[in-house]
């Protein structure tokens, strides 16, 4: 009976429960060049923590373009689930994951501020979470290869001998404090993240025994990125490394065979580097070497592309991989093809394209439309409220684009020079406009300004009646300025219009200047 209690407690101690928070942000902080790819990079890890690592997807938080309270909120929930569990007997592991900007002080997450160093580690040390790994793939931009920024450690391979259910923790980070991080367009994603899901696919199992360790992980994410970026503009990238952990053993962070998943093998038999693309969500899952022994990668069930690049031209295997199958590709089963025909290039471009594309921000606004000539104001045209929906489109480069729709309404009353008592009069208007210009960078405070058309409609009516209505139509071009704050999604704009109004009324054929004041409430996506 002593001996069964032991075996018991011994197995409920070995159980292990793992958590994840995966962050991915491609805005960064003023002055950062937006990113094409960190929040793919992001839901790549996502995949292949949920697949491969244990990782329940309620234990996952995602954060795709979100800021610094988001980070600081799901760090904070996941206290209570990681605490329960080990007051069940449970081994815990937290798994924190970051691709975007960064300097040598802090992570850069969009307009709200950024996350420091120190603030990420304590994050992770109150966790509570026996063991903390953090993966931090922290990039600033460049041209075909985008500079990104440092890590606090210095670099150099380290071989891991700790055990599961030791304290401690392990940032391993994209570069060292002085170095440059690179993604590419090639793969589409980052060199780190890239060889970081690869490896945790099936790529770092070097000892051939379907679980991928830290150490394998380490050794795998150190070599290919080293080796791939030795020759690229920016210069060699180290991933590095900082670590504070007791124990012995290492730890397992994907198992190959998992359940729901399928198992890709490529044979000695067909020796070469091969890159394996995930037809379904668009992106390279893994890059792998084949030399002596047969690989495999474990792969969610799905369509993929199998592609080896050869100095002429390309060679693409297809195939379909189900759960809990082996799919064998041989060397038969790759077709050559042209590399302007490449569909995995295809994908990735069309990633960027998306990148590209403007932000859209729609704005509620009100305020007041008043005419700067007096006498006109006086006699025709009083002021009067104006409300409606503005839509802004912002281009990574500065430009904008805007276009709007405002009504109003009022009655007031008038003095006509023939009479010598005041009339009253309603006044009804709607405007149709489009803007163009430029603005700063968003970040928390926000200014542009350019050029402004509208076409505008009013019409005059005389509710004590004997007159009849009035009416007119015309376009108006005139400039507009704004400033905005924007607390993360949500913004409040103030702008000002002027334009140039010309008229015909009462046979009396006109022009004068007017303006628009209006206060905006409104959200970014």
């Amino acid at each position: 009976m002593i001996l069964a209690l032991a075996m018991a407690a011994s197995v409920a101690r070995a159980d292990v429960q793992r958590f994840a928070i995966v962050v991915g942000n491609n805005e960064g902080a003023t002055g950062d060049r937006p990113l094409y790819f960190a929040e793919v990079d992001a839901r790549k890890m996502q995949g292949v923590l949920t697949e491969l690592g244990g990782v329940s997807l309620l234990n996952t938080r995602v954060l795709l373009g979100k800021g610094r309270a988001d980070v600081l909120k799901a760090m904070s929930e996941i206290r209570a689930p990681i605490a329960s569990a080990r007051a069940n007997g449970t081994e815990t592991v937290l798994y924190f994951f970051y691709s975007g900007h960064a300097d040598d002080q802090q992570l850069h997450l969009g307009r709200s501020g950024g996350l420091t160093w120190d603030e990420l580690e304590t994050l992770l040390e109150k966790s509570g979470a026996d063991v903390r790994v953090a993966f931090v793939d922290a990039c600033q931009s460049g041209s075909i290869t985008r500079r990104k920024g440092g890590t606090p450690a210095p670099s150099f391979v380290f071989d891991l001998k700790e055990r599961l259910d030791s304290q401690g923790s392990v940032i391993i980070t994209s570069s060292t404090g002085d170095e440059a991080s690179q993604e590419s367009n090639e793969i589409g994603g980052s060199y780190f993240t890239h060889f970081l899901a690869s490896g945790l696919a099936g790529s770092a199992d070097d000892d051939g025994n379907g679980r991928v360790t830290l150490s394998e992980t380490y050794q795998y994410v150190y070599h290919e990125t080293i080796l791939r970026t030795s020759s690229t503009r920016a210069g060699t990238q180290h991933p590095s490394f900082e670590w504070d952990l007791s124990g012995s053993g290492d730890v397992v962070i994907t198992e190959l065979g998992r359940q729901g998943t399928g198992t890709l093998l490529l044979p000695a038999s067909n020796p070469g580097s091969f890159a394996v693309f995930d037809v379904d969500r668009h992106m390279f899952v893994a890059e792998v070497t084949v030399e002596s022994s047969d690989r495999k990668v474990a792969l969610r069930p799905g369509k993929y592309l199998v592609q080896e690049r050869l100095p002429t031209h390309l060679a693409v295997a297809e195939l379909s991989l189900a759960a809990g199958a082996l799919a064998r590709v041989d060397a038969w089963q790759f077709k050559d093809g042209e590399y302007e025909d490449d569909v995995a290039k295809g994908s990735i471009d069309a990633t960027i394209r998306r990148a590209k594309m403007p932000k859209l921000a729609l704005h509620l606004v009100t305020g007041a439309r008043g005419f700067s000539d007096p006498e006109i104001q006086a006699e025709y045209f009083p002021n009067t409220p104006a409300g409606g929906l503005e839509a802004r489109f912002d281009w990574h480069d500065g430009k904008y684009l805007s276009v709007d729709f405002l009504g109003g309404s009022g009655v007031t009353e008038i003095q006509i020079p023939e009479l010598d008592y005041p009339v009253s009069v309603g006044l009804d208007s709607a405007t149709v406009g489009a803007g163009a210009g430029w603005a700063t960078r968003p970040w928390i405070v926000q200014a542009g300004g350019g050029l402004h058309l509208e076409g505008i409609w009013m019409r005059r009516r005389f509710p004590d009646g004997g007159v009849p209505e009035q009416s007119l139509f015309t376009v108006s071009p005139g400039a507009q300025g704004w400033v905005g704050l924007h607390p993360g999604n949500f913004e409040i704009e103030l702008s000002l219009r002027i334009h140039y109004l010309p008229f015909v009324v009462d046979g009396r054929d006109d022009s004068m200047g007017f303006s628009e004041l209006l206060l905006g409430l409104g959200y970014r996506f």
